[in-house]
């Protein structure tokens, strides 16, 4: 039986989110898109191929009929933290969790993926790394072996992360940037588009440059 999925999200995420399931139903044929919950649109409205069914904060009545959710509304990095509690309140079972992998992604044996996560097209694992639930890694993006990323975490499009390193809860790797083997990333942190980190990260901290520095804090 096919199962019902309902994307929260919008511009960017949302959209590659629904993609990454078209694609998956080319191979399985598992899901059906009912629609977006969207905080900018009005219900009824299409999102692409997709009506907006209502508002974020309807979400709760889908879960009730038991409907699946991918959740992308907590990749924006400004208001991260905050969407992220939201969503844990939800406590959304895992088995309604829809889980992203798209048929160009390299997975490599040993790799372990957390329920609600996306892999866009040619995301690329190495053995032992852990991705864990609603991460989203993006096209081209290169995880090395047994690093760590935890739940919320977003990898974006052609960044490449060392071995051993672990991207903590909620933290956000920029476009195109670079992470050497054995640091740690904090949570919440940002490191910037192009960024080469070299050392650890502190928990709420943006990191640009190569090598990367610390120009500010997520809070402030």
């Amino acid at each position: 039986m096919k199962k019902r999925l309902i994307i929260v999200g919008g511009t960017g995420p949302g959209q590659i989110a629904s993609a990454v399931f078209e694609d998956m139903n080319k191979i399985n044929d598992e899901w059906i898109v009912e629609g977006f919950l969207n905080d900018v649109m009005q219900p009824g409205e299409y999102f692409g191929k997709y009506k907006v069914l209502g508002a974020s904060q309807e979400l709760s009545d889908f879960i009730a009929k038991e409907y699946c959710i991918h959740y992308a509304l907590h990749i924006n990095a400004k208001a991260k933290e905050q969407r992220v509690n939201w969503i844990k309140d939800m406590k959304i079972p895992n088995e309604l969790l829809a889980t992203a992998i798209h048929p160009t992604a390299y997975i490599m044996e040993g790799t372990i993926i957390g329920a609600g996560s996306l892999l866009a097209p040619y995301a690329i694992t190495s053995f032992g790394a852990k991705i864990g639930m609603y991460c989203h890694v993006y096209s081209n993006a290169f995880l090395g072996h047994d690093c760590d990323i935890k739940d919320y975490a977003t990898i974006a499009a052609k960044s490449v992360v060392g071995a051993r390193v672990i991207v903590d809860e909620g933290a956000h790797v920029g476009l195109n940037s670079c992470l050497r083997e054995d640091i740690i990333i904090g949570k919440y942190s940002i490191v910037g588009m192009g960024a080469v980190v070299i050392n650890n990260m502190e928990p709420y901290t943006i990191y640009v440059g190569n090598p990367a520095k610390m120009i500010g804090n997520v809070k402030k």
